[in-house]
C-alpha cells in the first residue's frame, strides 16, 4: 500500500534544550562544575545515591509516556484531517490519486502520496511542538540527528548547528547512516534518549497498520528497519509508530 510521506523531506525544526528547561524550571535542575550538559536534579540525586543515571531517566519519563502518546495521536489525527480536507474536501484520495506524479513547490517530481505526507508531517510537527512544550518542556526534540556506529554501539547526537555546517560544507557522507526520528523524549539532554516516535501517514487506506520502513540494499543498515535500529541504537523500550485514527503501535 502507498503511504503518505514515506520519504518525507527533513528540515530543521526547533528543539527544546536542557538549558531552556532549567531556565523556566530551575528548581528541577543542577549543573556540576565542568559539565557541559544540564542534567535534571532527580537524575543526579538518584545516581549519587548509587543508582544508574540511565535507570533514573527511565523512571522520570514513565508518567509522561501515556500523555505524550495521546498528544501525538491527536496531532496525527488533526494533521490528516486538515491536509485531506484542504486537498480533497470530505473524501479520501483514491489509490490512483496517491500514485499520481506531481511537482512540489521546489519543482521536484514526486508522488502525491509523498507530497501529502510531507504536508501532514509539517502540521504534525507544529502540533507536537505546542503540546510537548506543555507536557515536557525541555525534554523533547523534533527530528534530531544521531550518528550510530554499529561496530562500537556508540551513538552521537548532532546539534542542528552541526548538521547545518555539514550540509553547508557539502560533506553529506558524514550523515550517511544517521538516525533521524520524528520525535524523541529525553532527559533534558538529547543524548539521553527515553522514547522514540515516528509519524506514519498512509494515503488512500487508513484502516491498515503502517510498518516501519525497511532500509534498501545499499544502505548501511540494509536488512533491518527503522524501528529495529532505533531500539538497537537507543536501547529504549518505547519505540512506536503514530498513525491517524489507529494511534500508537509497535
Amino acid at each position: 500500500m502507498q503511504a503518505c510521506g514515506g520519504a518525507h523531506g527533513r528540515s530543521r525544526y526547533d528543539f527544546d534544550s536542557a538549558t531552556n528547561s532549567c531556565r523556566t524550571q530551575p528548581a528541577y535542575c543542577a549543573q556540576a562544575a565542568g559539565e557541559e550538559a544540564v542534567v535534571p536534579r532527580a537524575v543526579r540525586t538518584f545516581a549519587t545515591a548509587g543508582g544508574s543515571a540511565a535507570a533514573a531517566v527511565k523512571l522520570l519519563d514513565a508518567a509522561l509516556k501515556q500523555k505524550v502518546r495521546k498528544a501525538l495521536e491527536e496531532c496525527a489525527d488533526n494533521a490528516r484531517k486538515e491536509v485531506i480536507v484542504a486537498n480533497f474536501g470530505p473524501r479520501s484520495p483514491t489509490p490512483q490519486e496517491c500514485n499520481e506524479q506531481i511537482r512540489d513547490a521546489q519543482g521536484r517530481t514526486l508522488t502525491r502520496a509523498i507530497k501529502l505526507g510531507n504536508d501532514m508531517h509539517r502540521f504534525a510537527f507544529q502540533c507536537a511542538r505546542e503540546k510537548l512544550n506543555q507536557l515536557s518542556p525541555g525534554g523533547f526534540s523534533l527530528e534530531p540527528t544521531y550518528l550510530y556506529d554499529v561496530d562500537s554501539g556508540k551513538v552521537k547526537w548532532l546539534s542542528p548547528a552541526e548538521v547545518a555546517r555539514i550540509r553547508q560544507r557539502g560533506n553529506l557522507g558524514e550523515l550517511k547512516g544517521s538516525l533521524v526520528p520524528d520525535v524523541v523524549l529525553h532527559s533534558g539532554d538529547p543524548a539521553w534518549v527515553q522514547a522514540v516516535y515516528d509519524f506514519k501517514f498512509p494515503c488512500a487506506d487508513i484502516t491498515y497498520r503502517a510498518a516501519w520502513r525497511n532500509y534498501p540494499s545499499e544502505h548501511p543498515y540494509s536488512g533491518s528497519n527503522q524501528g529495529a535500529m532505533y531500539r538497537k541504537a537507543f536501547n529504549v523500550d518505547e519505540v512506536m509508530l503514530i498513525q491517524p485514527w489507529l494511534g500508537a503501535g509497535l
